[in-house]
């Protein structure tokens, strides 16, 4: 669907929502449309949703959450966990989550998908994140009234960290003949191997898994939703259910108050609410996807075998060209930057999405690669390993002007 499609759909939903039945095809879209589905979708993503009972329209959060908003998590210049982690100790950083599992890649049967450190009803969180002294590393510190007690010797955790917005929601573009024709190739050559992950539900035909670290999102709006329930506990269509990551095991949290709504489908977000973002995340242009010259630097990226997982740009599915810098493919990343299990499922802990390489510009307490342990551009490209091993050892035998020219076509990026 063009943008243009998808804000008369939105438009012809809001309408709807307000008495008056037409339909996205009907609606004559007028000149201020994209600004006034602009400002609609940056108010959903800023919003602060409150627990049950507020006098709000927007109720139902937690009961045990991360985040209030989008913004709490996806914040600053690049929309994407900008904060200063520190390198060891117990953090509340903002964007900077931990995702609990088993070695199956299932969710933990007493915690669920994710650590929450919040709790709304009178609850109480289920801990703190905890760095570890090796980078990319944590664990979990429990509050003592915690409820009920955590067995934590089969505990498996890994950090995640908000990666930037900017130009991530042309993702959804990407036509995705385009990522099985690329796997095809890689499987055929010398270089590195990805693999393509499809998903969906049991009886649903599977789909290219395109968004997250594991490529477990087929597209922009589950990725939304996932956001919602897991980070906020708040349920969709999309997503139900409106316990959110509660496990059997919480009693409390599943028998605590919930905000269904009828006006947002008997769940606590209306699908309407999801696209409005999703048409903001649109409009976040990327500086990437306004090159169109890479300049110095991009030669030596290209050379040392960056390029051949980082592919700069994709078809889309209308004819032109996605900049993205990034395959869309599962990659074995090797021990150094493997997880104890894959958050999402679909692997092993070892491979990963290849990142999409937007918004890079550096700042301070920035932080880079999947869990913020990289503190700059020089040491992600280093943490890289397995299929990336020989493009890790080029980058280090280059010479320091090239090296330098390649930091800073990235740092451009």
């Amino acid at each position: 669907m063009s943008g243009r499609l998808r804000r008369a759909a939105i438009l012809a939903a809001l309408l709807s929502a307000a008495g008056q039945a037409v339909g996205a095809g009907e609606y004559a879209l007028p000149a201020d449309a994209d600004a006034a589905v602009h400002a609609l979708g940056r108010n959903e993503f800023r919003r602060p949703w409150v627990p049950v009972p507020e006098i709000s329209q927007w109720d139902g959060l937690g009961p045990l959450f991360a985040a209030r908003s989008c913004l709490e998590c996806h914040m600053g210049a690049a929309l994407g966990g900008r904060v200063v982690i520190p390198e060891v100790g117990p953090v509340a950083a903002p964007g900077l989550v931990l995702r609990l599992g088993t070695a199956a890649g299932e969710g933990h049967p007493v915690l669920g998908r994710q650590l929450q450190t919040r709790a709304a009803g009178g609850g109480a969180p289920e801990g703190r994140i905890v760095l570890g002294a090796v980078p990319g590393t944590a664990g979990v510190s429990f509050s003592a009234d915690a409820e009920p007690a955590h067995p934590v010797d089969d505990l498996l955790a890994t950090a995640l960290l908000a990666p930037p917005l900017l130009g991530r929601a042309a993702i959804d573009r990407v036509d995705p003949e385009a990522v099985l024709a690329l796997a095809d190739a890689q499987a055929k050559g010398n270089g590195p191997t990805g693999r393509v992950r499809l998903v969906g539900a049991p009886g649903e035909v599977p789909r290219l898994g395109r968004f997250g670290a594991t490529a477990s999102g087929p597209d922009l709006a589950w990725q939304i939703a996932e956001a919602f329930a897991i980070d906020m506990g708040l349920s969709s269509r999309l997503l139900p259910g409106e316990a959110g990551d509660c496990t059997a095991a919480q009693p409390w949290c599943l028998g605590a108050l919930h905000g269904p709504d009828a006006w947002r489908e008997g769940h606590e977000v209306a699908l309407y609410e999801i696209a409005l973002i999703a048409a903001y995340l649109e409009d976040l242009d990327a500086p990437a996807q306004r090159l169109t010259d890479p300049g110095p630097g991009f030669d030596d990226f290209a050379a040392i075998g960056c390029a051949a997982c980082h592919v700069p740009d994709l078809p889309d599915l209308e004819g032109g060209r996605v900049t993205l810098y990034s395959d869309l493919l599962l990659h074995d990343m090797g021990p150094g930057l493997a997880a104890p299990f894959a958050p999402g499922g679909g692997g092993d802990g070892s491979e990963w999405r290849t990142a999409p390489l937007l918004a890079l510009a550096p700042y301070p307490g920035r932080r880079y690669l999947r869990d913020g342990r990289a503190p700059d551009l020089d040491a992600a490209i280093r943490a890289h390993g397995g299929e990336a091993d020989p493009a890790r050892q080029a980058y280090e035998a280059l010479d320091e002007p090239a090296r330098a020219r390649l930091l800073a076509f990235l740092a451009r990026l």
